[in-house]
């Protein structure tokens, strides 16, 4: 047995929280946690036919990110030095399931983790894991950078920061759990179908991608060098919608909603699939758009810039994460989304 197993077992034996028979979700979310960074999860109350999955994939207990996580968001940084670094974490319990977003440290690679659990009479039955971890290619080395194409907004530990506040407070009229999961998933079709129809955005409403704003962001970049003026990531959560930007999105898959109706949240689990079929878009104002990827000798293809491979558009490719909505009024006032880049198809395991 390893010393990190060994040393992991007393920090468990000293800090996880105490489990009564009937544990509470949020008790063995915490407990999950303090053993996934220990890297034991012996110590776990598993159901029998228990069943973990990372990245999509069915894990044994001890494999993956159970032997190199090195801290999470609210574990005790006494413990776990690199845990005093890291702010994010918003959680919904809904019915016999929690669902996490967490700041992680691996190896002194940052990240954001999407945690479900699922329990039956204090229990654990499922675990599923989704690690976003930064992506660079220089001396801190990507994960995944080099084997597939480039994201245009991957995850740096560094900008990701404290959840914003609005995700903790509560709405002044809660709506029903299917209102606000029907909200969540109207957004999604106006992602593929380019238009918001009656879905509405608060008039301050923000959209955050990896920990990074997306929207209404001043001097943001452009898309296509030959139409400097077009920037989606200046425009609004609406507007950017309209504008045709996400015409690349062709299908969103495996919708999972996990909803608490006094804070108005929504934490969707999907899969959004880039076909590489869509090479440009047509936009009000500035006429067609080319997509930054691979089309031979021209400015965005294979070149480095800050550190990074530049973006790519037009390769086929699904992107796995977790989208976390704030609703109030029937309008959606904030969205933090928190993904990865896989291939093309690739399944949540669920």
């Amino acid at each position: 047995m390893s010393a990190r197993w060994l040393t992991g077992a007393a920090a468990l034996a000293l800090s996880a929280p105490v489990l009564a028979q009937e544990a509470t979700l949020e008790q063995l979310a915490d407990r999950f946690e303090y053993a996934l960074v220990a890297g034991d999860g012996r110590v776990l109350p598993r159901a029998e036919g228990f069943r973990y999955t990372e990245n999509g994939n069915a894990l044994k207990i001890w494999d993956g990110m159970w032997r190199t996580l090195s801290a999470v968001s609210g574990t005790d940084p006494a413990l776990y030095p690199r845990a005093e670094a890291l702010d994010y974490r918003v959680e919904i319990v809904d019915g016999d399931e929690i669902v996490r977003l967490v700041e992680t440290d691996e190896n002194m690679v940052q990240g954001v983790m999407v945690l479900r659990l699922k329990a039956d009479d204090g229990q654990l039955t499922e675990a599923e894991v989704l690690p976003v971890r930064e992506e660079f290619s220089g001396a801190r080395g990507g994960t995944i950078t080099l084997l597939q194409p480039s994201l245009p907004v991957t995850l740096d530990g560094a900008k990701v920061g404290a959840a914003d506040p609005l995700f903790s407070g509560t709405v002044a009229r809660p709506a029903s759990r299917k209102q606000l999961a029907d909200i969540a998933d109207a957004y999604f079709e106006a992602i593929l179908a380019g238009r918001v129809n009656k879905l509405r955005f608060a008039p301050d409403c923000l959209r955050r991608d990896n920990g990074q704003p997306v929207t209404n962001v001043v001097g943001a970049p452009l898309l296509d060098p030959a139409k400097p003026d077009f920037r989606p990531f200046a425009l609004g959560c609406a507007t950017q919608i309209e504008s045709g930007y996400y015409s690349h999105i062709r299908q969103v898959r495996g919708r999972r909603y996990f909803v608490d109706p006094a804070r108005g949240l929504v934490l969707a689990l999907a899969q959004m699939d880039q076909p590489g079929t869509v090479l440009s878009f047509a936009t009000a104002g500035f006429g067609q758009i080319d997509y930054p990827g691979p089309r031979g000798p021209v400015a965005t293809g294979g070149q480095q810039f800050e550190g990074r491979i530049l973006n790519n558009m037009i390769s086929p490719l699904t992107i796995n994460g977790a989208w976390l909505f704030r609703i109030e009024d029937g309008a959606i006032r904030r969205i933090d989304a928190f993904y990865r880049g896989a291939p093309y198809g690739w399944q949540s395991g669920w």
